[in-house]
């Protein structure tokens, strides 16, 4: 099996995707690829990549793009990975310099690749919001029964109750959604603009986990090894530093609130 990673983003095009300038010059047979990629999941195992590269510069932002799929081992291309603040290493940096890709690995039309790149970006979002969040809930809501604030199990706190019922509510809420968009799939159905709606809930859904993990561990979240009252604390400090870059990865929850907005309530762009 082969290890894909997603070529998209670039240092000064993230959720301005249509200002990529990662170029792909016409060399006969194949493609002469330059440019620079950034926030690469995975690029530091991947066999290959799909590549957003602009093909006619001349052309309006959204046109002229084309998509390519590249060999990770072709000459000229270098990894660095970057690291986080959790220290994960995920993310990278790709370079590309003079890399030559077979035009046989054009996917779709020459200077249409956006629509091909919105179609991986659909069924990107589709899970960007991720699995579920129910094992973590409840995880925290054994916790809250097991840990002690001020002489009392934080359980006993009327406040930490309805924190918890509301993220139950909202878990549900979204396992549903998910369901619903699993029976579109289920019929042949591509999934379409309604997958931003899983993606703007469910990483928003993550972050207010994660609050809620931190006001409920409090400075026992900060220590990023396992102690007596809470053995599993490396899993929250991680959920705690980690949660926001959800609301980024895959298309900002802005971007996501302009396109349910426009594409699934028909609400004008101004």
């Amino acid at each position: 099996e082969d290890i894909w990673c997603q070529g998209f983003s670039e240092p000064g095009a993230g959720s301005d995707l249509a200002g990529l300038r990662t170029r792909a010059v016409d060399g006969g047979d194949h493609f002469v690829v330059d440019g620079q990629k950034v926030w690469t999941s995975g690029a530091q195992f991947a066999d290959w990549i799909y590549l957003l590269v602009r093909t006619d510069p001349a052309a309006p932002r959204h046109r002229g793009i084309s998509y390519l799929l590249v060999d990770m081992k072709t000459p000229g291309i270098s990894v660095r990975p970057l690291v986080l603040m959790n220290g994960h290493r995920h993310f990278n940096e790709v370079f590309f310099v003079d890399v030559p890709v077979p035009k046989a690995n054009l996917v779709g039309p020459m200077d249409q690749g956006w629509k091909v790149a919105m179609t991986t970006l659909m069924y990107e979002r589709k899970g960007g919001g991720g699995r579920g969040h129910d094992g973590q809930i409840a995880r925290l809501g054994t916790l809250a029964r097991e840990l002690s604030v001020d002489g009392a199990p934080a359980w006993d706190s009327p406040l930490v109750r309805q924190r918890f019922a509301q993220l139950v509510i909202e878990a549900a809420a979204f396992k549903y959604t998910r369901l619903r968009n699993l029976t579109r799939q289920l019929r042949g159905e591509p999934p379409g603009p309604e997958v931003s709606i899983l993606k703007l809930f469910g990483s928003e859904l993550g972050v207010r986990v994660a609050d809620f993990a931190g006001e409920l561990l409090g400075p026992r979240v900060l220590v990023n090894r396992p102690s007596e009252d809470v053995p599993d604390a490396p899993r929250w400090y991680n959920r705690v530093v980690s949660a926001r870059q959800y609301t980024i990865a895959g298309g900002t929850s802005e971007i996501q609130r302009n396109i349910i907005g426009e594409r699934v309530l028909g609400l004008p762009k101004d």
